[in-house]
């Protein structure tokens, strides 16, 4: 695919998406045939490298689609972010290549969809409680288990598993990421669940019983080290979601912006009102901030192999774009009032479908307190001098004009309660990305006083809450 023809191609996508997803007011979910007519534009090549015959030159050249995508619809670009994120890109990078070629033309030439399976009835974010097995049989391995809330439950037909190894009869701490596909046989959706939101997506239980995995579907062979590599897919699909995020905050931010302009209160549009211009200026912080983090990580993930063991740098991205994108919901639901109280409304609809960001691919909460044991345990305790350090991994600079009280707070030398561990985690994480948004700012000369605001905000108000635990 040529320079001309990608770029001929977005082009064909965007035209696409404002045509059926423009109209604020009419934001039903989208039929079977939509989502087809735009999955034969061929999104997912931006996903796939050149040389397997795709368009994707970089990380910028997905996360651009993921961005765009999500700014006409956030289930469309979840979808999306679910197929290429979790399933085209480790297949890409792990799969044997017999098995990726024949995959990966599938994706070329026809509209299938893929998704990853490692939640479980029991729970998911204890990677070594998973239950579900892989034992060896004739010919390969043998699957068993039950997987929930895998976003495209019986939709996408290609997916990868995660599974512990069964050895005489009991679970080992042994990791398998394998690819079945959904037409294999011993393979059921055994329920969908009406899912709160999301509603194109859908969610259920799938259930495996004796299906038979070839050992060429194994993407973590002996040797391989299959934690690494499982992590190392999660880290990308987090560092992922803020292209999404920024997609939907800037869509919030302009309409919030067109509807002030033209809302009339007491004889004026409500855009004269100054609790408004700071809704409005928050908006624009979190489509700022969101934005930033797209092209830092994007940067970021190009010149690094693996990215398995940047927890504060993931942890930071992830909770900081799911966050503000549930607060730039509420706060443009607030602004339309009754108005956008409405199911088929796009900021009704975003209000509801922007809950599970803060939950699926690691709760916010664990990562938050992950960000502070990291930090303990690479530096013996946290301070601004840890920080500072850890910053530098990732070629950033502590913020200059922090408050004192900010880093007076930072100078933990105990660990506390769980709760506390949190909040910290949660002040570190917003420095990290205050950091990270001064950085983009100055380097590519993109707008950022808003975010820089934002950011101050939500730091000071963490630190302020610190007492109160």
């Amino acid at each position: 695919m040529d320079v001309i023809t990608e770029i001929e191609q977005a082009n064909a996508i965007e035209k696409y998406l404002q045509k059926h997803f423009s109209d604020l007011e009419r934001c039903s979910p989208y039929n079977e045939n939509i989502l087809q007519e735009f999955l034969k534009l061929g999104p997912f090549h931006s996903f796939i490298p050149r040389p397997l015959g795709g368009c994707g030159e970089n990380s910028a050249s997905y996360l651009k689609t993921l961005e765009t995508v999500s700014y006409y619809s956030l289930p469309l670009g979840l979808t999306m972010g679910i197929t290429g994120s979790l399933f085209i890109m480790p297949i890409v990078k792990h799969a044997p290549s017999d098995l990726r070629n024949r995959i990966i033309s599938e994706f070329l030439h026809g509209t299938p969809l893929g998704g990853i399976m490692i939640t479980e009835p029991t729970g998911g974010t204890d990677i070594f409680g998973l239950q579900t097995s892989l034992s060896a049989t004739q010919g390969g391995m043998l699957l068993n288990g039950a997987k929930c809330w895998g976003g495209l439950t019986g939709k996408a037909q290609h997916w990868l598993v995660a599974a512990r190894k069964m050895q005489d009869g009991k679970l080992t701490r042994s990791l398998n990421l394998v690819y079945v596909p959904l037409s294999s046989p011993g393979i059921k959706v055994h329920t969908y669940f009406d899912a709160l939101g999301l509603q194109p997506i859908p969610y259920g239980e799938t259930r495996y019983s004796n299906v038979v995995v070839p050992e060429e579907h194994n993407l973590t062979p002996g040797g391989k080290g299959a934690l690494r590599v499982l992590y190392d897919t999660l880290f990308r699909s987090r560092m992922n979601i803020p292209a999404i995020v920024s997609g939907l905050c800037k869509r919030l931010s302009e309409e919030s912006a067109a509807w002030a302009s033209r809302r009339t209160v007491f004889g004026q549009s409500i855009d004269h009102y100054d609790q408004v211009q700071f809704r409005l200026s928050a908006l624009r912080g979190f489509a700022q901030i969101n934005h930033c983090i797209r092209r830092f990580v994007g940067t970021w993930m190009d010149g690094h192999d693996d990215v398995s063991g940047d927890y504060v740098l993931v942890n930071s991205v992830k909770f900081v774009s799911s966050t503000t994108m549930a607060i730039a919901a509420d706060s443009a639901i607030h602004l339309f009032a009754a108005s956008a109280y409405k199911r088929n409304h796009l900021v009704g609809r975003a209000y509801v479908d922007c809950r599970p960001f803060q939950i699926f691919e690691g709760s916010n909460d664990v990562l938050d307190d992950n960000t502070f044991s990291v930090l303990v345990g690479r530096y013996g305790r946290v301070t601004p001098e840890a920080i500072s350090q850890e910053l530098e991994k990732f070629r950033l600079h502590m913020p200059s004009d922090l408050p004192k009280g900010v880093l007076d707070a930072l100078d933990v030398r105990e660990e506390g309660s769980q709760r506390q561990r949190v909040q910290y985690g949660r002040i570190i994480e917003w420095i990290v990305v205050r950091s990270l948004v001064e950085y983009i700012g100055a380097d590519q000369k993109v707008p950022v006083e808003d975010a820089r605001r934002v950011t101050n905000r939500y730091i000071a108000s963490c630190t302020a809450e610190l007492a109160y635990l």
